[in-house]
């Protein structure tokens, strides 16, 4: 399999804080959670933006708890308030005696630069607008701190955390500017590189020292700037921020592992193709039908960067897709030498139920060793008082393999053409235990696991 080399002749150095000890002990086995596209909607019930709008985020969930009793967001919607309080109250419950937590992105919910220009009765792009935008990606993400009580969450944002629209942050512009000060505080302000403020602002993207695990970075990315959807329409030079994050990227594995440390990465975009949008393109030919998730500008460049340092890397998480599913990254031999775990969402707009994740690990290596989803499984009869949050699965004891590592989900790819266990598992827990993936979507899906690049993925999914 050949891979395009991409030549970086730019980078910057960043500051290692992976020498720094953490500042709490550990047990041997830690644990953190998982959570991604939350999506809120901040529109249901109808009236209610205007007076967000005009309070202060601290002092929403009051304006929530005055509203009448009503229903949560039912499948093909994003989440309301009524879903939001429900899942923070099991998050809070099932991950109490987690370590900290990681967001894999997406805190608004869809289309919402129009919702809000409807609600509020402005135009696109006006102040008002933007700062609603603002306001409501802050209160998510304190109140995902407060579920946490003060252990640091790791947020990374998504493609539709932005005030311009939809795959348009801005790099250098206000969203970045008003929401920093919140990412900081919820990672925490002893954790983070001291070139946070420079990264983040330029395009959501920095670096932050292991809570627990010593010698280790986590290198928090914004693949958004990366997407094959992505233009700066509020900026200029799309295209920059994105070359300026892979040079910033490059130099920190760099400089990690020139000093011996090891790294988490954690983005919002899975690696790869987009399998959902691959069997639903309106192509002539099957090859001209694959839908890579990122640009050829950017693509073949993060994945070789994966590959070089998989040495080091740990592990990988994203969302995105809503469902749950895995990446597999093969090494020039076709070895398994890398992962991505693709967390599913609270969101129920693509009709799967509800989920987080709480994964187990160990401390010493920073290695993931298995973890748990936890599902809603009453979303159409949730209320404050039966909300039904149960362990939907346990890896390991659902797939029969000893635990989540590289090995393991090689093992899981390899068994999906195969039969039995492992392809009733996986067909069955990617929605979460609403529905099921169909049968006839599992060869789209099982080559979107390993097969990163156009060509690869178009000779095992067209049969070429």
């Amino acid at each position: 399999m050949r891979y395009l080399k991409l030549i970086l002749t730019a980078a910057t150095l960043v500051t290692s804080l992976a020498s720094v000890a953490p500042t709490v002990a550990q047990e041997p086995t830690g644990t953190f959670a998982l959570i991604s596209d939350i999506h809120f909607d901040p529109f249901n019930p109808a009236g209610i933006a205007k007076t967000l709008a005009a309070t202060d985020a601290d002092d929403w969930m009051a304006r929530f708890a005055a509203l009448p009793a009503g229903p949560a967001s039912q499948y093909g919607k994003d989440t309301n308030h009524v879903l939001l309080a429900s899942a923070l109250a099991a998050v809070a419950e099932h991950a109490a005696d987690a370590d900290f937590a990681i967001v894999g992105g997406d805190l608004l919910s869809h289309g919402f630069e129009d919702d809000t220009a409807k609600a509020l009765g402005v135009p696109l792009g006006s102040a008002a607008q933007q700062a609603f935008a603002q306001r409501t990606t802050i209160f998510v993400a304190e109140a995902l701190g407060a579920a946490l009580a003060g252990r640091p969450v790791i947020v990374a944002l998504g493609n539709n955390d932005s005030d311009c629209g939809d795959y348009e942050i801005e790099p250098g512009g206000d969203y970045l500017a008003a929401t920093r000060e919140t990412v900081r505080k919820l990672v925490g302000a002893d954790l983070v590189a001291p070139d946070f403020d420079a990264t983040y602002a330029a395009g959501g993207y920095y670096a932050a020292r292991h809570p627990t695990v010593a010698d280790t970075l986590i290198l928090v990315i914004n693949d958004v700037l990366w997407s094959q959807r992505y233009q700066n329409a509020c900026g200029k030079d799309g295209l920059a921020g994105g070359a300026a994050q892979m040079a910033w990227l490059t130099a920190a594995l760099a400089a990690q592992k020139a000093a011996g440390g090891r790294v988490w990465m954690v983005h919002h975009i899975p690696w790869g193709i987009d399998p959902y949008s691959t069997e639903h393109a309106k192509a002539d030919t099957c090859p001209a039908k694959v839908v890579p998730f990122m640009q050829e500008a950017f693509a073949p460049g993060f994945l070789d960067l994966i590959r070089a340092y998989a040495d080091i890397i740990d592990t990988s998480v994203s969302g995105h897709v809503h469902f749950d599913d895995y990446r597999l990254l093969l090494g020039d031999a076709g070895q398994p030498i890398a992962i991505d775990k693709v967390a599913p969402a609270i969101s129920p707009i693509f009709g799967q139920n509800p989920g987080f994740q709480i994964f187990t690990y160990d401390v010493a290596t920073g290695e993931p060793t298995d973890f748990t989803t936890i599902a809603l499984a009453n979303l159409p009869d949730l209320s404050p008082v039966n909300a039904d949050w149960r362990e939907e699965y346990v890896f390991s004891q659902a797939y029969g393999l000893p635990g989540y590592s590289v090995e393991s989900v090689a093992a899981l790819w390899n068994g999906l053409g195969q039969g039995g266990r492992i392809r009733d598992a996986y067909l069955g827990l990617y929605n979460l235990g609403h529905g099921t993936l169909a049968e006839s979507d599992l060869k789209a899906y099982s080559c979107a696991i390993a097969f990163l690049d156009s060509l690869a993925y178009s000779a095992c999914y067209c049969g070429e």
